[in-house]
């Protein structure tokens, strides 16, 4: 584990080098998928980004995630025993919390920047539909996002994970000898989550959230869990680059979505007796970042 810690560290130090001092990396992405970057995970101040001249979140016609229902999905026998037994609780309290609710401001009643009707939903608490381990049909220790996408197909065919509808959000948990390749950036070296839907075209949409472990502890994990379920829920199908259109929902104008901008940031989820960090995010009532604490119910 050291030893994987130090090698993120190093390639996190290497890209920090390689980006002009107080601007994030380009959402590019290797022209394939938006990632949560390894070093926007272990970033410890907020990045400037959000602070910067012209940055708002602009809709783009695309739909977001509703009544959102997330179902958490453990891939095999192996994935680290406390993300089994916490990221359940996790995402039963942040589905129904004011996390969620400081959201409805990214609703869609409103045409799109380029003066198209939107989708007319708008955002309210969702739900939890609970924990599901499957016995992965790829075996590999080293997997695409197509094999994912795949396996995630696989498995609902089967009934070993509940039929997705338009809100449902599936969230994959991984064990920590397991990497994932999105397009050419490989987990926990270059990035620490992403979202993705299949199609990358409006119906019939499989929602997922790719979640590595790339052995950091669960407080980090938790940070990526809700920077991930918050752009998934605004922005259901993303595609990568500086160039937002349809079917994009809220982006930049040039290209980052809302937990991009405040990297870096911290926030508590307190459900019950238990606290949870999570990620702020970008508010376009507040210009900024969150600053708030949330809770649930």
């Amino acid at each position: 584990m050291a030893m994987r810690l130090l090698r993120i560290l190093a390639l996190t130090i290497a890209a920090i080098a390689t980006t002009p001092s107080g601007v994030m990396a380009a959402p590019d992405d290797s022209g394939a998928y938006h990632i949560f970057p390894m070093s926007g995970l272990l970033a410890t101040r907020p990045s400037p980004q959000a602070r910067s001249a012209g940055q708002a979140m602009r809709y783009y016609g695309g739909p977001v995630l509703p009544r959102i229902k997330v179902v958490s999905v453990i891939w095999g026998n192996d994935v680290n025993k406390t993300t089994v037994n916490s990221i359940g609780p996790f995402f039963a309290g942040i589905v129904n919390s004011t996390f969620v609710d400081q959201l409805k401001q990214y609703s869609t009643n409103l045409t799109d920047v380029t003066g198209h009707a939107g989708t007319h939903q708008t955002i309210g608490r969702g739900t939890y539909k609970g924990q599901f381990k499957i016995a992965p049909v790829h075996k590999a220790t080293s997997l695409t996002d197509a094999a994912v996408q795949n396996e995630l197909k696989a498995q609902i065919a089967a009934k070993h994970l509940p039929a997705p509808d338009q809100n449902t959000l599936y969230m994959v948990y991984f064990p920590s000898y397991i990497t994932i390749m999105a397009g050419k950036d490989v987990s926990c070296v270059r990035f620490a989550a992403y979202h993705s839907a299949s199609p990358r075209t409006v119906g019939n949409n499989i929602f997922y959230g790719v979640m590595p472990d790339c052995q950091v502890g669960f407080n980090a994990l938790t940070i990526a869990s809700s920077h991930e379920f918050a752009e998934a829920l605004t922005d259901g199908i993303p595609t990568p680059g500086s160039h937002p259109a349809y079917p994009q929902a809220w982006n930049t104008f040039d290209g980052y979505e809302i937990a991009d901008l405040c990297e870096g940031t911290r926030a508590t989820l307190a459900v019950g007796v238990k606290r949870y960090t999570v990620q702020q995010l970008f508010l376009n009532s507040k210009n900024n970042c969150g600053t708030g604490s949330y809770h649930s119910p």
